[in-house]
């Protein structure tokens, strides 16, 4: 695929915030830096914000932090109240891109502490990038975001995360804060569809939530007078943004590898390749609809190709259909795409004839058509040229037409329509008989009375019997019996459609048992993947007869391909010319599931050197016998089968020769699905009315929640999971819950995990609760464990550092603050290390004002000698 250079999307943006210092007038800050609280600081590096002054370096700007320039942007200090630790930048790019990367460099602060990146397509609804906060512990508290230690990595294409690894103090300026929204996760090499949703984005929003600070901040809540809190600390802190970087390039899906800036819209527009056209890149051009569009990735181009309309019109549009039919003529002369020419000439339909028209045998396609003669439905079926030029014909799909023959309407037949088919009667105007042609075994439907045939009822034999469903002509019974899992014997036939599923990647060789694997060669060829093998290479490990094992997407539950088709191509040829071919007989396909085993004849494919074939097998129980006997395979064993399909086997080895190379190419097997926009209706697909607890076509699965219980289908039981809805899923074996969720854990969820408590058996998502040890804030280093009282409540198990009380809901003695309040917490008193603890209420527990100095230290903060000493009481602490 091409696509475009990754930019720096943010020069171009629009950027906003809704607070920058100095909008109210001048103000006051000072750089972080070391200093000691209440003393004067020796080189404060303090500065004036105002954005009305005329001098440039004192106004700070958001647009400063996508200048590219050596300014930044900075936020009010705390000073001006707790309220700027809030506050919120956010980019407008002006159209959606997908987003590699966001950079952010923090100027003359340290980087920001709690926040949130988050992106929006249309500028209202916000989702989250990434979570950052102080500590891991605030990934939990403040975010409900388990964390992610260490460097930041991802599970998921779409996981949204917690770090604190950008949020230390250091260093204090200068900082930068790198997400990375596509490496490192799983998709990065070839991105995956939720990959590219996830990284779409128009709007990015950068959402402060704490400033980084040396906890000073706290004492603010320990002074009631505003006055007594040192300016000095509080301006110190505050947001600066020197540079914001996003990385990203234009949504062209693929197709384009330029998208330069239109400077008439501002907005970057895809120069498109590969025949695409829009806005970006997501649709064929006029005329080039032989194959649907699709978005080029890294390992594939998936380039529009031209329709081949023979020169007779310029429009067309893609069928499926179509393509399914093989009816379309590509300009390699291929019968492969879906191309259908509109607005042509001549009667021509650039390929096939027109309704009503037909071209002869020995008529160019080309060349004018030849109308239809005496067909009452006006349609007839034609003829097409080969590959190498010769012609051959297209056959009527209900019965062998040569060009020229009628396509009739239900209920006509003959070469002109001119009498009714079996099952009418009264031409000119053919009306269906008494007995149903599906239903009833008369020779003559028009003729009763009606002889139902076993599995059908009624006066005409047009319904099935109850528990029996698809009234088939074909079938010599009439209808096939429901399976339902035996949960239920109410069935109707479906109405979805097939769809194909054709994966060539993960095959690989084994023998019947399985024991040994051996990857084939992969190779291009027409445009299709081709895997082969050397017998001289698989006999080193396998035995003579071994075969294709198909992979997990072809595996499974499977219950709706029952009716479909399972198609293959095989060819072979000789290393070395073998003097006589000796041929191996067994089956072409072999599945296996729920214990059983079952194969096609094993006069299957006989296959000569260098001959392509294509087998087609109906998954249906008549194409099966039970694999090494004759013995019929009853429906209730396919369906079982179907259920949880192990292994699909395709044969690989046709001749006993040594030097022969096996090839497969092209697999596909229908399968029922209900966003299928096919036109082949699955009616041999059951729907079955499932009793509660049971889900699926076939009653085959069962409800979130539950579990099938020693994993028996047919019969089987779906019983509840004994999670206490704190799981969606749990083992069918054992019982035991998958994933818990909500704090929980245990075989059954019904324990709260390790610093958690509470009674998870109760049913909510809140059973479990945060040890909160301390209160409010757990410590980064510390993890709480705690238990639950009846009577008393919460207990905790052990306080960290500072920290004492059932509850730790009081500061030890050396600390102070009030660890009851949200935000509050205990810290060292700040007396210098000049405390004397041994005494009692040695500083104040709310203000951590120090009131018992060490002999021969004084001061608010134990921060000078006592009279009559001298010394140094902060560094040498030698007061003498």
């Amino acid at each position: 695929g091409l696509f475009p250079a990754v930019l720096n999307l943010a020069t171009n943006a629009l950027i906003t915030t809704n607070a920058t210092c100095g909008e109210k007038g001048r103000e006051m800050y000072c750089k972080l830096v070391e200093h000691v609280p209440g003393q004067p600081a020796r080189h404060p590096q303090c500065r004036i914000c105002d954005q009305r002054s005329r001098v440039p370096h004192q106004r700070h700007p958001i647009t400063n932090a996508i200048d590219g320039k050596n300014t930044w942007w900075q936020s009010p200090s705390i000073q001006n109240g707790i309220e700027y630790h809030y506050v919120t930048i956010t980019l407008d790019l002006q159209q959606v891109f997908q987003i590699a990367y966001v950079i952010v460099k923090a100027a003359n602060s340290p980087r920001p502490g709690n926040w949130i990146l988050e992106r929006s397509l249309d500028g209202e609804d916000y989702q989250p990038w990434q979570y950052y906060a102080i500590t891991d512990s605030e990934c939990l508290t403040r975010y409900n975001v388990p964390p992610r230690p260490g460097t930041p990595s991802y599970l998921k294409d779409d996981e949204v995360i917690c770090t604190s690894y950008y949020s230390k103090i250091h260093p204090l300026e200068n900082g930068e804060i790198h997400t990375s929204l596509i490496n490192g996760r799983p998709s990065a090499d070839d991105p995956s569809q939720v990959l590219l949703e996830f990284t779409s984005a128009r709007f990015i929003r950068l959402r402060f939530q704490r400033i980084r600070t040396l906890n000073a901040d706290l004492m603010m809540f320990a002074h009631k007078d505003p006055k007594e809190i040192d300016p000095i600390v509080t301006r110190r802190y505050y947001y600066s943004i020197k540079d914001i970087s996003v990385g990203g390039m234009c949504i062209c899906s693929g197709h384009a590898k330029a998208c330069p800036l239109d400077p008439a819209t501002n907005k970057s527009v895809c120069q498109c390749e590969h025949n695409t056209c829009g806005e970006t890149c997501d649709r064929c051009c006029p005329g080039f609809h032989q194959r649907p569009w699709q978005a080029g990735t890294f390992l594939e181009k998936h380039e529009c190709e031209p329709c081949n309309c023979h020169g007779k019109t310029e429009e067309c549009y893609y069928d499926q259909g179509v393509a399914e039919r093989r009816q379309s003529l590509n300009v390699q002369g291929e019968y492969v795409g879906g191309g259908v020419c509109v607005n042509c000439t001549n009667h021509t339909g650039c390929q096939p004839c027109l309704d009503g028209y037909f071209r002869p045998q020995g008529v160019s396609a080309p060349a004018l058509a030849s109308p239809c003669a005496g067909c009452s439905s006006h349609r007839c079926s034609a003829s097409r040229e080969t590959e190498n030029g010769d012609e051959e014909e297209i056959l009527d799909t209900e019965g062998d037409m040569l060009p020229g023959f009628c396509h009739c309407k239900t209920g006509y037949a003959g070469e002109s329509c001119n009498r009714c088919a079996l099952g009418y009667t009264g031409y000119p105007e053919c009306l269906p008989c008494n007995c149903s042609v599906q239903g009833s075994m008369n020779a003559d439907p028009c003729i009763g009375p009606c002889v139902c045939k076993e599995h059908t009822e009624g006066e005409n034999c047009d319904r099935c019997k109850p528990g029996f469903f698809n009234l088939q002509q074909s079938n010599p019974k009439g209808c096939e019996e429901c399976f339902c899992s035996g949960k239920t014997d109410v069935c109707t036939p479906s109405h979805l459609t097939y769809r194909r599923i054709e994966d060539m990647s993960g095959w690989y060789l084994t023998d019947l048992p399985g024991l040994t694997r051996v990857s084939p060669k992969q190779q291009r060829v027409d445009g299709h993947q081709q895997l082969s093998i050397s017998n001289v290479a698989a006999s080193q490990v396998l035995p003579q007869a071994y075969y294709w094992s198909a992979p997990s997407s072809y595996l499974g539950n499977k219950v709706a391909a029952a009716g479909g088709h399972l198609k293959f191509t095989v060819s072979y040829d000789f290393t070395e010319e073998e003097e006589t071919v000796q041929v191996m007989v067994q089956s072409d396909v072999i599945i296996e599931g729920g214990g059983l085993r079952i194969s096609t004849p094993e006069e299957g494919i006989h296959l000569q050197p260098s001959e392509e074939h294509t087998a087609e097998i109906v998954l249906e129980p008549g194409s099966f016998s039970v694999h090494g006997t004759d013995a019929p395979v009853s429906r209730r064993d396919f369906m079982t089968i179907l259920a949880n399909v192990k292994r699909i086997l395709l044969r690989a080895t046709y001749t006993y020769g040594m030097n022969a190379i096996y090839r497969l190419r092209s697999v596909s097997m229908e399968a029922a699905d209900h966003s299928s926009a096919g036109r082949k209706v699955a009616s041999a697909v059951e729907l079955c009315d499932c009793p509660p607890g049971y889900d699926g076509t076939s009653c085959e699965s069962c409800w979130p929640g539950h579990r099938r219980v020693n994993g028996t289908v047919f019969g089987g039981l779906c019983a509840p999971c004994t999670c206490f809805g704190h799981a969606a899923a749990c083992d069918d074996l054992t019982g035991e819950c998958l994933d818990c969720q909500h704090n929980t854990g245990g075989p059954y969820c019904d324990r709260c995990l390790p610093g958690f408590y509470g009674d998870p058996t109760k049913g909510t998502a809140e059973d479990c609760q945060l040890c909160a040890c301390p209160l409010n804030i757990p410590s980064n280093n510390f993890s709480p464990t705690c238990h639950f009282d009846r009577s008393r409540g919460l207990l905790c198990d052990e306080c960290p550092a500072g920290y004492v009380g059932a509850r730790c809901e009081r500061c030890a003695e050396g600390y102070f603050g009030q660890p009851l309040i949200p935000g509050g917490s205990c810290q060292p008193c700040p007396c210098n290390d000049n405390l004397d603890f041994s005494i009692p209420g040695s500083c104040d527990s709310l203000s951590g004002a120090c009131l018992r100095c060490k002999a021969g230290t004084a001061g608010q903060y134990c921060e000078r000698c006592a009279d009559g000493f001298f010394g140094d009481a902060l560094d040498a602490r030698g007061c003498q």
